[in-house]
């Protein structure tokens, strides 16, 4: 069954690349590295009570104008119920798919974009948490982003979305999931 579902996956990622390529022979494209920081933040949507909040810095390139590829590095701090702290650090990557028809026309202000990932973070709790002081998870997320030009190379986003990931904070059920709602806010500055 994960075979099935790793040659659906890898399928996938084909034809959204082949598509893009296709489109791109229509109008040829130089591909386009970028880097981004921002703030990001997540709270949990399950009424656990965890939040988190911290730096986020990005990296990647928009392969052609609708299909983009970026690697994430964050870092911040975790308050949970019962008065509880952690430190997380993580990293992951992203498919970005574009929500605009001319993603390079020089004189567009707005750019929106769908993004798909998984990422990975390790949690450090003090040592006065009951549960446990280190762990590790995998997640996926979803998010839509809003950009907009300041310049050719300089543009500020808002990038709202909803993270999938096991409950690190719960040994007894730290194979369960929850979702969480994310906001990062930030600039992005283009080659």
């Amino acid at each position: 069954m994960k075979l099935n579902n790793i040659k659906t996956g890898l399928l996938l990622a084909g034809l959204l690349l082949l598509f893009g390529n296709v489109k791109a022979q229509d109008n040829p494209f130089k591909p386009e590295w970028f880097v981004s920081g921002g703030i990001n933040g997540v709270t949990a949507l399950n009424g656990s009570a965890n939040n988190i909040l911290g730096g986020k810095v990005s990296g990647g390139v928009w392969l052609n104008k609708i299909i983009g590829l970026r690697v994430d590095a964050e870092a911040g701090n975790v308050w949970l119920k019962g008065g509880y702290n952690a430190v997380t650090v993580g990293a992951g990557a992203d498919i970005l798919v574009n929500l605009m028809k001319n993603y390079t026309d020089e004189n567009r202000k707005f750019r929106l974009n769908a993004i798909f990932g998984l990422g990975y973070n390790y949690y450090s709790f003090g040592d006065d948490y009951p549960r446990l002081s280190k762990t590790n998870t995998m997640s996926g997320n979803f998010s839509l982003q809003a950009a907009f030009r300041l310049n050719s190379h300089l543009s500020i986003f808002a990038e709202p979305g909803i993270k999938i990931s096991t409950k690190f904070y719960d040994i007894e059920n730290k194979d369960d999931v929850f979702a969480g709602g994310m906001m990062t806010v930030g600039v992005i500055y283009k080659f």
